[in-house]
């Protein structure tokens, strides 16, 4: 049993509240064992020691057959859950706490012997065939029990000789002026995971220049290790197919290069409508740019729409490059449930074809000799989404830190102008709670209310004079026009915001995404500023956001996201955006206009605001296991007004703390550097440059709860402000970077994901001239509640 003796005064041990809750883990882990047999011992480690560098511990672990109880944070919490019940009752909370937690993994030492041979196994793959494994068994006290593998790998077999051995001569020509891309290597170990690698790459490469038959099977691989000293002569060997005589002899058939000969489309696309429509004879088909269209009455889409998305041409050498990229772009059009595209090899032999064989039902004839040049027929099956939706929500509200309600109409028309043009009409109602600063009064709450609307038409192309159908074809690109109006009515002031945006958006690879908008106009109307609110921004460099204005900017955005939604694994997300503002038309007014009398130049009465702004967040998560993450994430953003602007516009300024960001404050209150925030008033601290990182451990606790442990670090900081304590410096903004730790959970419900996290101070770099500075809240300040947030959110933080 483990006892741990507190002497402490009532306020340290207010500080460590947070660790309350391991301690109980703590109290409860002598009754690990409690349901393992005294002739059983639970597996408690497993220990790999391993003398190659080149051999990772975490690869060698996945051919364990047997692994000790998972762990949180160092405990095993779902061993314990199930050690709470009752081993004898399998109803209600017991069963409950069986089915959330983890039955002990008891040592069982076959188990540990046929991982001895899988690991050898494994390095055997891995080149390393003269391998030591050695296992030990350590028995410990209170029925514990740790395995040590100890691994010598011994010197690897190396590649010292690579050639290949293809008989037919194209294909040899073909592989052998792709070797620079080869994954084999010379002077490198014979690992047959690059091998198959290789055999997957060749497919690839063979299919992507016309070989639709090739298949990886076709490829196999000699390695001789007898020519000594742990090398290794290795042959890449590809054979031709073959086919049996009337003799029963076997003759080779070299591997065909394959064509495109037709190409078919049907929109529309229902087999049961198209088997009844073919029976009545009403089935229509359409020639298009060389293609044929089949469909029952209409087609539903322009015909140009659907050629402008297609690679895949009659004439064409077949590749899968063309394929796939027809298919992202047809997907791009979000107009159709399925897209199916496969292919058929053409008969040699018109004459051979059955009145069964149609392009309607897609029959084939017993095995069709094939063409000496190869050609095949390409069928693309669409089936539509229903064109128009309706969606009303209700829905609870964060919207960093404000807690509120919101109801949102919307309407959707996929195919406005049957040329997969996307209509979208919506309407928002919002009412959040705006919460007073701590010295204000922490239940002071007054509500903010928010209606808008907006009408967008998106095109499935560049709406450009400079566009062509390649890039169409290449980017898969939309145009956006989107007109919206917000009404804005805060505790401090009421905003209206009227705005038009222009611009396009397109891809350029699997995982990048560029959005480009020329044209964005903005004009902001600010009326009914409080009293209390204009007399704490009057004369500062904060009053120049809250004025009327307009913005005319033009912006660009990058967007890296290479995660696989099919599989769980590491993946990086990076956004790159950068904007300007004003800077045309500040070009032309400098010649030809008049300044104002507040020295500004106008547009109907409005000045307009000029500036540039740009900002990247990069995310890293990397998944240990499927129970444990690590999400790391770096913010850095900087604006800065100039020429006709004393300040950037309220909405382009940067905030911190709240929950997406430094969850030790609350949204809003961090900031400007070591600035102490007005005694009245709201939470309302901007700033025009940002600096951010997380670092945030994830892990599953049960079910579809998520537990967190994350440490923030950040601030905001000002170019001009009266407060010398808000301006970034570059000898000591570092001094100025607050820090903040805590914990989180998380409810994963598949729709959304609803999330806690309770942050506290472990850096405050604010200085009050009336206290004495004691920046580090944990070691040098009583705890105060002041210190702790309470973050809602909907979805991860980032």
């Amino acid at each position: 049993m483990i006892v741990v003796k507190f002497n402490l005064r009532y306020y340290y041990f207010k500080r460590v509240f947070l660790v309350i809750p391991v301690l109980a883990i703590l109290f409860t882990s002598c009754n690990i064992t409690r349901n393992v047999s005294d002739d059983k011992y639970l597996l408690n480690k497993t220990i790999l020691q391993v003398d190659s560098k080149d051999i990772k511990t975490g690869d060698v672990e996945t051919y364990l057959r047997q692994k000790p109880n998972k762990r949180i944070i160092g405990f095993r919490f779902h061993l314990r859950m199930y050690n709470t019940a009752n081993p004898t009752k399998f109803k209600g909370i017991h069963k409950w706490l069986k089915t959330i937690g983890e039955e002990p993994v008891i040592l069982d030492t076959f188990l540990v012997t046929q991982s001895v041979e899988n690991i050898q196994l494994y390095l055997q793959s891995k080149g390393y065939y003269e391998s030591k494994i050695s296992k030990s068994i350590a028995y410990q006290k209170k029925k514990k029990a740790n395995v040590t593998y100890t691994i010598q790998t011994g010197e690897p077999y190396k590649i010292k000789f690579f050639h290949y051995a293809i008989e037919d001569t194209i294909i040899r020509n073909l592989v052998r002026s792709d070797s620079i891309n080869s994954l084999i290597k010379l002077r490198k170990p014979l690992d047959t995971d690059i091998l198959e690698e290789e055999r997957v790459r060749l497919q690839s490469y063979l299919k992507n220049n016309g070989y639709f038959f090739f298949s990886k099977d076709n490829i196999a691989f000699d390695a001789d290790t007898s020519i000594g000293k742990h090398k290794v002569d290795l042959q890449l060997i590809i054979k031709n197919r073959f086919k049996v005589s009337e003799n029963g002899d076997k003759e080779p058939i070299n591997y065909l290069k394959y064509k495109i000969s037709k190409v078919y489309f049907y929109p529309n696309y229902d087999p049961r409508r198209l088997a009844n429509t073919a029976k009545e004879s009403i089935v229509d088909t359409s020639i298009f740019n060389g293609l044929s269209y089949i469909y029952p009455g209409s087609p539903g889409i322009q015909l140009k729409v659907l050629d402008q998305t297609n690679q895949i041409r009659p004439g064409l050498i077949y590749s899968d490059d063309i394929v796939q990229r027809t298919q992202s772009n047809i997907n791009s059009l979000k107009l159709f449930r399925m897209v199916n595209i496969f292919f058929d090899e053409e008969l040699s032999d018109p004459d051979k074809k059955k009145n069964s064989d149609n392009i309607l039902f897609f029959d084939e004839t017993s095995k069709k000799d094939s063409l000496p040049t190869g050609l095949l027929n390409c069928y693309i099956q669409l089936s539509p989404h229903t064109l128009q939706s309706y969606q009303a929500e209700f829905v609870g509200t964060n919207t960093a830190g404000a807690f509120g309600a919101e109801g949102n109409l919307g309407y959707q028309h996929k195919n406005l102008f049957n040329g997969a043009e996307i209509f979208d009409v919506k309407l928002r109602g919002l009412v959040e709670t705006v919460k007073r600063n701590q010295d204000a009064g922490n239940l002071n709450f007054r509500y903010s209310v928010e209606l808008g609307g907006s009408i967008g038409l998106s095109l499935p192309k560049f709406l450009s004079p400079f566009a062509s159908k390649q890039h169409i074809k290449k980017y898969s690109p939309r145009t956006q026009i989107v007109a919206s109006y917000n009404f804005q009515r805060r505790p401090d002031y009421t905003r209206t915001i009227a705005s038009f945006l222009f611009g396009y958006v397109w891809k350029n690879s699997k995982f990048v995404t560029h959005t480009v908008n020329p044209v964005e106009l903005s004009a902001i109307n600010i009326t009914n500023i409080s009293a209390a609110f204009q007399s704490q921004i009057s004369g500062k460099y904060l009053e120049n956001s809250y004025k009327n204005q307009i913005i005319t900017l033009s912006s660009y955005s990058l967007t890296f996201n290479n995660q696989n939604l099919q599989k769980n694994t590491s993946y990086t997300y990076l956004r790159f955006n950068v904007e300007s503002s004003g800077n045309a038309l500040s070009a032309i007014y400098s010649k030809y206009g008049k300044k104002s009398a507040d020295d500004t130049y106008q547009i109907l009465n409005t000045s307009f605001s000029q500036f540039v702004r740009s900002d990247m967040n990069i995310t890293y998560h990397q998944i240990i296991d499927n129970n444990n993450a690590f999400v790391y994430r770096l913010f850095a953003g900087v604006g800065y007004p100039y020429g006709n602007s004393k300040a950037l516009p309220f909405d382009k300024k940067y905030f911190s703390g709240g929950a997406n960001g430094i969850r030790a404050w609350s949204a809003r209150s961090l900031g400007p550097g070591s600035v102490k925030v007005a005694n009245s008033g709201f939470f309302n601290q901007t700033g025009d440059i940002k600096l951010e990182a997380n670092v945030e451990y994830r892990y599953k606790i049960f079910w579809q709860l998520e537990g967190a442990i994350f440490f923030d670090a950040g601030n905001i900081w000002a170019f001009k402000d009266e407060n010398e304590n808000a301006i970034f410096k570059p000898v000591n903004f570092y001094k100025q970077i607050a820090l903040g730790t805590g914990t989180g959970f998380r409810a994963n419900l598949g729709f959304l994901t609803v999330r806690f996290d309770f942050g506290y101070k472990v850096y405050d770099p604010v200085v009050d001239p009336n206290v004495k500075f004691r920046p580090w809240v944990p070691f040098q300040q009583k705890f105060m509640w002041q210190d702790v947030a309470i973050n809602f959110g909907i979805g991860y933080p980032f």
